[in-house]
């Protein structure tokens, strides 16, 4: 696990050196505190530079150095990432005549790249990834980011100019424009998160997941290499089903293990982290570490069950109890996102990731599971969905119901019945942030207010080609939406503030993909959330285990705030700024009211401190 970074220029306008390698590399520190290497070359109208700071997984010797040149000195790569399927696919690359020269899975990619060419490369890796790989010979530049967007890849493209970076800080050593995206600010106040494609910077995108640019002197070229299908279902019965995905999570388990560095668990004691710390303790070669993050306040602290699942599986277990006192890094954690993130759960996944740094250095986590297997409400309103849907027969007395009496019921499930973005997209607001009519009462701009709703319509747009069905339209934009941009940010930046690598075996290709093949009366059986992963883990655990309500991974927030935190809020917000003209009356009134616990804005005022913390510490001094 790494950081990258570097430069492309097809006109030679633009220096490319060590020193300003160096300063892009500066904010990467974290990610690869192990080694670093810079490469850099001047040809005739092609000039590029590439950097890269190691944390060392595999391959702990000198041969594991990057960027990693070939052995023709025609391609180099900057890789940061995990490659799981790595060895088998060394031994393919042998039999059809490759040599190696180390035991690492950056030059597996090399050797493949030239075997093979980028599609089959990218289609055959199972891992998290992001690199940059150069071919001098046909002057040509890949940029490409693994199938969920695990891994961070940022970019800057201008005329012939191109950069890019696993963190947004590096990019204001060049001096590109500060403007910020009004509709990735929106979308961060109803999301906590900015979205998929966009930063909080207009200059600055975000490469998709599953997807490639491929750079020339002619210019660039996104591309997509892989996409999931839910519109082929399984033949499997049930009970076959939830066989063959244990033996698939198991499978991904074991993927995940690999390292020449101890490996532990995050164990909340929820069912996803239970699964995974029970296989990685079964396939672990010795006896498994797994880490655990509590509170004092009762509602928030699943330690207990942590400690059950531990015992149960044989761990060695390990935990902490946070309080606000155990919060003074929290400021320099928000500024290790670069861009503003107010999903809280970073806090306690930083407090862990430091916990479980001092003994290992490679850890699996469970997220990914609540998407795949349906563990959210949001897969309860998609069900009732789906219900109405099958019920289209009713479109016709409907449409006319909607036309005599204008009801929002009748609205509502004739959108439904034809499948309407509009209509499909309002089951994917998760109701923490602001609401689309709050939003326009904090800046009324529509580029600000219509942001969640834009990103939640084309998510579904993109998940209607492909699946017939109304469920899987949720499951599939949920993933392109909350987990991309918010899970999957949090894991990584947190974890890789302390130097830690954090995998997630449920987003195992194999896994996934069959996942996609179910149908949803089998992912929701009986109206059951995670019906599958649950009757998985009823042969390994008590029902009472299996069957608690979902706690979700959060912190005590509003409590805080109208405490200890009171004082600092007020600070931090009420000095105000100009940079986005915010309805400041707005964000008093709902103070007030949470103050005197009228209502509960606790994620909302998160949010709005998170944004003026970024505005204060990273935006005015960028």
């Amino acid at each position: 696990m790494c950081g990258i970074a570097g430069l492309i220029d097809f006109g030679n306008n633009w220096e490319v050196d060590e020193n300003s390698l160096r300063q892009m590399a500066q904010a990467l520190q974290f990610r690869g505190p192990d080694q670093e290497g810079y490469c850099f070359q001047n040809n005739p109208n092609f000039t590029f530079g590439l950097a890269h700071k190691r944390l060392s997984i595999l391959d702990l010797s000198e041969a594991g150095r990057q960027p990693m040149w070939n052995a023709q000195k025609n391609s180099v790569i900057t890789f940061n990432g995990e490659i799981y399927n790595f060895p088998s696919l060394k031994i393919h690359l042998e039999k059809e005549g490759a040599t190696f020269r180390s035991s690492s899975d950056t030059e597996v990619i090399l050797i493949a790249y030239q075997c093979w060419g980028i599609e089959k490369l990218l289609n055959e890796l199972e891992g998290m990834f992001a690199f940059t790989l150069v071919d001098i010979e046909k002057r040509t530049v890949f940029i490409a980011r693994d199938r969920f967007g695990e891994k961070p890849l940022y970019y800057h493209e201008k005329n012939e100019f191109f950069a890019f970076s696993s963190d947004i800080r590096s990019f204001h050593s060049l001096g590109i424009s500060k403007e910020i995206d009004l509709h990735a600010l929106g979308y961060f106040f109803s999301e906590m998160s900015t979205p998929i494609n966009s930063s909080i910077y207009s200059e600055i995108k975000k490469l998709p997941p599953a997807s490639y640019i491929q750079l020339t002197a002619q210019g660039s070229e996104l591309k997509e290499y892989w996409r999931l299908n839910y519109k082929e279902k399984t033949t499997l019965s049930l009970q076959e089903t939830i066989a063959h995905t244990e033996v698939l999570l198991e499978k991904a388990v074991q993927k995940t293990l690999l390292s020449d560095v101890p490996v532990g668990c995050f164990l909340s004691g929820g069912l996803d982290s239970s699964l995974v710390s029970l296989y990685a303790a079964k396939n672990y070669s010795t006896q498994l570490k797994t880490f655990s993050v509590g509170f004092e306040y009762e509602s928030f602290n699943e330690l207990p069950f942590a400690r059950a699942i531990s015992k149960q599986i044989g761990s060695d277990h390990n935990e902490i109890i946070l309080n606000p006192s155990d919060l003074s890094i929290v400021d320099d954690l928000l500024k290790e996102y670069g861009e503003p993130f107010a999903d809280s759960s970073a806090i306690p996944t930083y407090y862990v990731s430091k916990f479980a740094g001092n003994s290992v250095k490679v850890a699996l986590g469970g997220d990914g599971g609540d998407e795949v297997f349906a563990g959210y409400r949001t897969y309860n309103q998609g069900l009732r969905m789906q219900q109405w849907y099958n019920k289209r027969y009713l479109n016709l007395p409907l449409t006319v119901l909607k036309k005599l009496t204008h009801s929002e019921k009748a609205t509502y499930l004739a959108g439904l019945m034809k499948k309407d973005p509009a209509t499909l997209a309002s089951a994917l607001y998760r109701n923490m942030g602001f609401a689309p009519v709050e939003l326009k009462e904090l800046l009324n701009d529509k580029l600000f207010f219509e942001a969640p709703k834009r990103e939640h319509e084309q998510a579904v747009l993109k998940a209607l080609g492909e699946t017939h069905d109304v469920f899987d339209v949720l499951l599939h934009a949920s993933i392109k939406t909350r987990l991309v941009n918010d899970y999957l940010v949090k894991t990584d930046r947190a974890s890789m503030f302390n130097s830690l690598e954090l995998r997630t075996p449920f987003l195992d290709k194999d896994l996934i993909e069959f996942s996609s093949s179910l149908p949803y009366d089998f992912i929701m059986h009986g109206g059951e959330n995670k019906y599958i992963t649950k009757k998985m883990a009823e042969k390994h655990f008590s029902k009472e285990l299996v069957y608690r309500e979902k706690q979700g991974f959060g912190i005590p927030i509003g409590q805080w705030m109208r405490n200890v935190w009171k004082n600092q809020f007020e600070e931090v917000v009420f000095e105000k700024q100009d940079i986005v003209p915010l309805n400041y009356t707005y964000i008093e009134k709902i103070w007030r009211e949470h103050l005197s616990n009228q209502k509960d804005h606790s994620h909302r005022l998160w949010i709005i401190y998170v944004f003026h913390k970024w505005i204060k510490n990273e935006y005015l001094k960028a």
